[in-house]
């Protein structure tokens, strides 16, 4: 939980040199909290930085003279949302607090995750004289999270995408090719005579078969694609900024390297594949039946080859 107060002195007479011992406690109070606390003037338009306690200093890496007299925006970066910020002045123009969560950047340059909440703060009169930012590192929470998420994204078996995480990257993927009007292609591969293998030389071989055609996928797929484990022995590459032509190569490079890998108590091992290109405005669940039907063309006609 954030350090709040119910009640504070008016801004100008906290930060007067001259001010009497009630301020004198309540500066002393901020400067030990252990959450970060800035204080603005009122200007939204040009607001200017009049005071940062040590906890600030601490986690951005500036000292207290290096920011005072400065905007808050010295903090933003090309990461930080600007959609929060502009909720942020909304808020703050209608008077009331806002709380949210927002990406910074240290003095080094370092990005880092906080959690805020920014209110008004009154003067004698009842008018908003300045505005108080009460402020939390979460950087290494964050961090934790997004382990934790990723780690439930990832299929246990090969580490490959799971198919639920998979099927939502590829509708975000979709989104941003209508709007860049990029291209998208998809490769389904599916292992051939799986439950021969499995039932021949049991699960232990089958798993390690699954395992070492998810290392090559993953080998000849780039960061901006997408390897899913689709099912099973079935797996789904999606490409970004890849024509039907280039996705073909790539299916058949992926089924040659298969077919040359050597794995014990197994003869050979092939995989079927089949290609797509995505069409503006298609969805999602449309693509991949499309794909799945130019697989079964290569199962049906023969198996160990990729159709488009």
């Amino acid at each position: 939980m954030f350090f709040s107060i119910s009640t504070t002195p008016g801004i100008k007479k906290f930060l007067d040199p001259l001010s009497d011992s009630s301020d004198i406690l309540f500066r002393n109070v901020l400067d030990a909290s252990y959450d970060s606390i800035l204080i603005t003037e009122a200007d939204l338009d040009a607001p200017k930085i009049v005071y940062v306690n040590p906890a600030f200093c601490r986690m951005t890496g500036y000292e207290a003279s290096e920011v005072i007299g400065k905007s808050p925006k010295i903090l933003q970066g090309k990461l930080t949302d600007t959609k929060v910020t502009s909720k942020l002045r909304e808020a703050l123009e209608a008077g009331e607090s806002y709380e949210a969560h927002a990406v910074n950047y240290r003095k080094d340059g370092s990005l880092f995750h906080l959690q805020w909440r920014t209110s008004p703060v009154m003067d004698e009169d009842g008018s908003v004289s300045h505005y108080m930012a009460v402020q939390r590192d979460i950087t290494d929470e964050v961090r934790l999270m997004g382990r934790l998420k990723r780690k439930a994204e990832l299929d246990s078996l090969t580490n490959l995408l799971s198919r639920g995480a998979g099927n939502e990257d590829l509708e975000d993927m979709l989104e941003r090719a209508d709007e860049e009007g990029e291209d998208v292609t998809l490769i389904m591969l599916d292992i051939d005579h799986f439950k021969s293998i499995n039932d021949s030389a049991g699960h232990a071989t089958g798993d390690h078969v699954i395992r070492s055609v998810a290392k090559i996928i993953d080998g000849r797929t780039r960061g901006n694609d997408l390897a899913i484990r689709w099912g099973g022995e079935e797996f789904m590459c999606v490409l970004w900024a890849t024509p039907l032509n280039g996705a073909r190569l790539v299916g058949e490079s992926i089924r040659k390297a298969v077919s040359r890998e050597s794995i014990e108590n197994i003869d050979s091992v092939t995989i079927s594949g089949g290609v797509v290109q995505y069409e503006p405005g298609e969805t999602a669940s449309n693509l991949a039946d499309r794909v799945d039907k130019k697989l079964y063309e290569a199962k049906s006609s023969g198996r160990n080859q990729i159709v488009s």
